[in-house]
């Protein structure tokens, strides 16, 4: 018989399932948490690789630019990878409780934050020992990294919701993450683009992000405020209308996922 819970149980239950996950991915590799390290500056080799080395298209100070830019693009792609089956991977969980459905793709979005919030430390550790110092512009990181946490739960809320009915969409998703990738600066200045086009690439999100990130850490300038604040208020949007739909859609999803 399934359990009624209260909504204090149902923040318990995400702290346990999220510190659970956590311990389990960490007990399946040898370097344990390492990983969560490890991973970014892997990914960070190879694309200095290739376009520091190889392409010869590197910046000044290319190594904290890409840093700069690729660690808050691997929290947006990995925690919106990790949610597109999270209601799926959450059907056990259905069977014992009944709790509403947003809970399994928040838990995938607080545990990706926990491990985002470690490496984002490592990054600080990193740029002031590579001599960039410190300055009061880094104060608005809080407020940047909430925006994203913002984004990236509209874009979690929607493929976890919309992907139980059609789950091949999650090939679709993986397909418009590279495509994102490549269109949102991780790896390339913006000025390297026609000036008439900015308008349209500073139109997508995670380059408005990206180009904020980069503000506060390489050029001791305050984020751009305007572009967080309509960010975040169109994220709240979403959130809220994902949020009614997953609600409304509850009783469907084990019926969809068994």
């Amino acid at each position: 018989m399934k359990k009624l819970f209260t909504a204090q149980h149902y923040i318990q239950l995400i702290f346990v399932k999220v510190a659970a996950n956590l311990r389990a991915e960490a007990s399946r590799n040898y370097l344990s948490y390492l990983w969560w390290i490890f991973d970014p500056l892997l990914n960070m080799l190879v694309f200095y690789f290739v376009f520091g080395f190889l392409l010869k298209r590197g910046t000044e100070n290319f190594v904290a630019f890409l840093l700069t830019g690729l660690i808050p693009w691997l929290w947006f792609n990995k925690s919106i990878s990790n949610s597109t089956m999270s209601i799926f991977q959450g059907r056990g969980l259905m069977m014992q409780v009944h709790l509403p459905k947003i809970i399994l793709p928040t838990i995938v979005i607080c545990q990706d934050a926990i491990k985002q919030m470690v490496v984002m430390i490592m990054l600080l550790v990193f740029l002031f020992f590579y001599g960039i110092t410190p300055t009061l512009c880094w104060c608005a990181l809080p407020f940047l990294l909430f925006t994203q946490i913002l984004f990236i739960s509209a874009c979690a809320y929607t493929v976890s919701a919309i992907i139980p009915f059609l789950p091949d969409l999650r090939f679709l998703v993986t397909a418009g993450l590279q495509m994102l990738m490549f269109g949102s600066g991780v790896f390339y200045n913006a000025n390297m683009i026609p000036a008439e086009y900015h308008k349209w690439f500073y139109m997508n999100p995670m380059a408005n992000l990206l180009r904020n990130y980069r503000d506060i850490f390489l050029n001791n300038q305050w984020p751009n405020w305007n572009s967080l604040l309509i960010i975040s208020g169109v994220s709240l949007i979403a959130i809220f209308v994902m949020w009614r739909v997953l609600h409304k859609l509850d009783h469907i999803y084990p019926r969809v996922v068994m």
